[in-house]
């Protein structure tokens, strides 16, 4: 019993030690009166004089006793010790605030909620640190709906006591009911952190839409192996309120595991490892290319060791090593004789490559930027890529090398087929290309170096496979900075004129100042061509329409009935001159200079149909960067809400890209394109008519571009005034998603523009899930049998489902 009791104590004596370091109150105040804690005196002195700045006077009397009876003559605990007496005897409250606490527990028992907070506050003001009395008053003035209130006393309190986990727990619950969503998160947030296994507050993210919490209690129900409770979670987390079939399409496979958050992505790469790609029937022999001479000697050999549990004799190890010592590691490492084979060069050309491709008889190379390694399964994925295209790329991700040698992956980086974007900078590259197209590069530019800088826009177009699986890790340390966004050039050819529709009925002053705005930051002013069209405006916006057509503005009156599309297919006929279209809302502000050098530009470029901007909140967040087409079966603008400057994935809002579509808030054609789709479809007349221009645009192999280097102010909601009600009816609304559905069945099952493993049971971007083997090669030969241009659908979800 001796040995239990010390061992016991030593533990004790490890959790108080631990706690201290940490500052966990909580910990501190629960061991402080365990009997036989054995502490240094300094210590000691440590943990009481927390434990007294904190409120928490009684613990630390009770951790300096013990301490005085294992050491009677530590003197110097004596006057601390009287200190936390006098803490004590002038916290404890008086028969008064007693009594006056008792009659506000009536109260709040009776569910009298304004006479007990009343009560609290009388008993509060003979007693200000009875925390607790604070906490429920906080309580009774959240359920009096008093709810500025209750966060005074709350955040008080959660600073008086900042162990507590239920404070920020009631806090987030009085700032949900107030309707502040992200206080409340981060309050719910701060719960979590004092106690990781509150579960009321990981409910309260649930309901809230916290990706983090769906991934801990689906990996519960893994681990459990309740299958069947899988399912029922994510349904309820989901939120689906639609039909089982629907439901069914979005839901994860039990197989697939759940969707993580980029946040856990080493988390989700060891429970979601790549799978393998099916045996091919030919012998496919990769070289892999890499640097040897980049990083440090630990991630050096770490890479070295990664790659070498590759080679074999389907796969090649060709080191560009300059330094004679790593030079010396490598080759110590090849073993001919197994088929292992490693071979070294100071420098490569591109010719010497195609060269060394063909001697070793190799079908592909597999170039890696930085310091890449590669997945135990990448290999044969990419073999199998290159069976089918010329070159492929894959999904990447950052890393770093633990102290004890492991690989932790932190940063995924998603791609799409349908916007590469090549770029040293880019973690995580790597990129295949079968011999043949090395030897034709080569013919043309022997010299050219073999790295994805080099090769990488000449093979873009090239129609490369995407791989949506996690292949390559860059080791490089810490993850890239978002990217910068080039500079809008001048346009240099002829200054195209421009004709601007700007629809407008309770708001024509909006629309005066957003005139004067596009006309002010012009660069050709004098090329820009305004219609306002009038549909009904009245009272003091009739004056500034009247500004307006004095200063030569021309205003088109329509009174009918709204119809966004109607309207501006109208006043199109009356710009008979403007060889550029630009539609926009009346509650904008320009806030670019020379926004119409870029919409000339952009134009101008080959297979561009349609061009839109980014649009900003008047709080400066993300309103609009682009709409995809898809997302949970419904069209979604991307990075609604997000910072000014957030990059979105590879740093997509930061960069001119495709998009299936932008929003018709701003949106410019040229008027050949506009005329040979026959304008926007009156059809729809408020929602969906700007997806379906692009749409349509696309069908005619005319691509939408999305570009940050126009940006504006947009006060939304404010153009269609009162029709705005009129869209909220349940009917209409559902009757214009209902026909839009119709006409683009296949755009709403995915946007090629995202990664295919985004799950679309969150909001965009916030989590992914591992594909199964079947559903990437399905993956891959629809790149090639269904073009970007195409009505075809992708395969749904329901399916991967059924074949799993």
């Amino acid at each position: 019993m001796s040995f239990v009791r010390e061992f016991y104590t030593s533990l004790q004596n490890r959790r108080f030690i631990h706690a201290l370091r940490k500052h966990d109150l909580r910990t501190m105040v629960s061991l402080a009166g365990e009997a036989g804690l054995r502490l240094t005196q300094t210590q000691v002195l440590s943990a009481a004089r927390l434990l007294i700045d904190n409120g928490r006077a009684g613990a630390a009397a009770a951790l300096l006793q013990n301490a005085l009876r294992v050491e009677p003559s530590q003197a110097a605990l004596v006057p601390i010790l009287t200190e936390a007496g006098r803490r004590i005897v002038g916290s404890a409250p008086s028969p008064a605030a007693e009594d006056l606490a008792r009659q506000a527990d009536a109260q709040r028992d009776a569910g009298n909620p304004p006479a007990a907070a009343a009560l609290y506050q009388e008993a509060l003001a003979l007693a200000p640190g009875a925390v607790h009395w604070r906490v429920q008053r906080a309580n009774m003035l959240k359920d009096s709906g008093e709810f500025a209130a209750a966060e005074i006393e709350y955040r008080r309190a959660q600073l008086e006591r900042p162990e507590d986990a239920d404070i920020p727990l009631q806090l987030g619950r009085a700032l949900k009911m107030a309707g502040k969503i992200e206080e409340s998160r981060e309050s719910f947030r701060e719960a979590q952190r004092r106690d990781p296994a509150n579960r009321a507050a990981n409910d309260e993210l649930a309901w809230l839409g916290e990706p983090q919490d769906h991934i801990r209690r689906t990996l519960a129900a893994l681990e459990r192996g309740e299958s069947v409770a899988l399912f029922a979670l994510a349904d309820a987390l989901a939120g689906l309120k639609e039909s089982f079939s629907r439901i069914e399409r979005l839901l994860p496979s039990a197989s697939a595991g759940s969707a993580f958050p980029p946040q856990l992505h080493d988390l989700f790469r060891r429970r979601c490892p790549s799978p393998a790609a099916p045996a091919s029937q030919t012998s496919f022999r990769l070289a892999v290319l890499f640097d040897a001479d980049a990083g440090t000697d630990s991630r050096f050999h770490a890479r070295l060791d990664a790659l070498i549990a590759l080679a074999n004799r389907h796969v090649v190890l060709i080191a560009i090593v300059t330094d004679a010592r790593r030079r010396q590691d490598i080759m110590r490492r090849a073993a001919p004789e197994a088929e292992r084979h490693l071979l070294c060069s100071a420098g490569l050309a591109l010719q010497d490559l195609a060269s060394l491709l063909i001697e070793q008889e190799c079908n592909g190379v597999l170039l890696l930027e930085g310091e890449t390694i590669l997945d135990a399964v990448a290999p044969g994925w990419f073999a199998l890529a290159l069976g089918r295209a010329e070159t492929a790329y894959a999904d990447g991700e950052s890393g770093r090398l633990s102290p004890d040698g492991q690989i932790e992956r932190h940063k995924p980086i998603l791609r799409s087929r349908h916007d590469v974007h090549w770029s040293t900078a880019e973690q995580g590259c790597a990129l295949a290309i079968r011999r043949e197209a090395v030897v034709n590069i080569a013919a043309a530019q022997p010299a050219l170096p073999p790295t994805v800088a080099a090769l990488g826009a000449l093979v873009s177009k090239r129609a490369p496979l995407h791989v949506p699986l996690f292949l390559a890790c860059d080791l490089g340390g810490a993850p890239d900075a978002a990217p910068v966004p080039l500079s809008a050039s001048p346009y240099s050819g002829m200054p195209f004129t421009i004709g601007c529709v700007i629809p407008t009925r309770d708001h024509a002053e909006d629309a005066e100042r957003f005139v004067r705005s596009l006309l002010l930051t012009a660069r050709c002013p004098e090329a820009l061509s305004v219609i306002v069209v009038d549909n009904g405006v009245h009272g003091a916006g009739l004056a500034a329409l009247a500004r307006l057509e004095d200063d030569g503005f021309k205003i088109l009156r329509d009174h009918d009935a709204f119809n966004w599309s109607r309207i501006n297919n109208r006043a199109v006929r009356e710009l008979s001159q403007a060889e550029i279209l630009l539609f926009a809302n009346d509650d904008m502000e320009m806030l670019t200079p020379y926004w119409d050098d870029e919409l000339r530009t952009v134009l101008a470029l080959e297979g561009v149909g349609a061009v839109g901007a980014k649009l900003l909140y008047p709080d400066r967040t993300i309103q609009h960067a682009g709409i995809l087409c898809s997302w949970a079966g419904r069209p979604e603008h991307e990075g609604r809400g997000e910072p000014e400057g957030a990059a979105g994935p590879s740093g997509r809002w930061l960069r001119r890209r495709k998009a299936q579509a932008v929003t018709g808030a701003f949106l410019a054609t040229r008027r050949a394109d506009y005329e040979a789709i026959g304008g926007f479809d009156p059809d729809f007349p408020f929602g969906f008519n700007d997806i379906d221009f692009c749409l349509r645009l696309l069908e005619l192999g005319r691509h939408t571009i999305y570009t940050p280097h126009i940006t504006l102010i947009h006060h939304e909601s404010k153009t269609r005034g009162r029709y705005a009600a009129e869209l909220a009816q349940a009917a209409r609304a559902t009757a214009e998603d209902w026909r839009f559905a119709a006409r683009w069945p296949a755009q709403l099952l995915l946007d090629p523009t995202v990664n295919p493993n985004w799950s679309e049971a969150f909001a965009p971007f916030c989590a992914y899930r591992a594909p199964a083997g079947g559903a990437v090669l399905r993956y891959l030969d629809e790149q090639i049998a269904a073009p970007l241009v195409q009505k075809n659908p992708f395969r749904t979800r329901q399916d991967d489902l059924k074949e799993r």
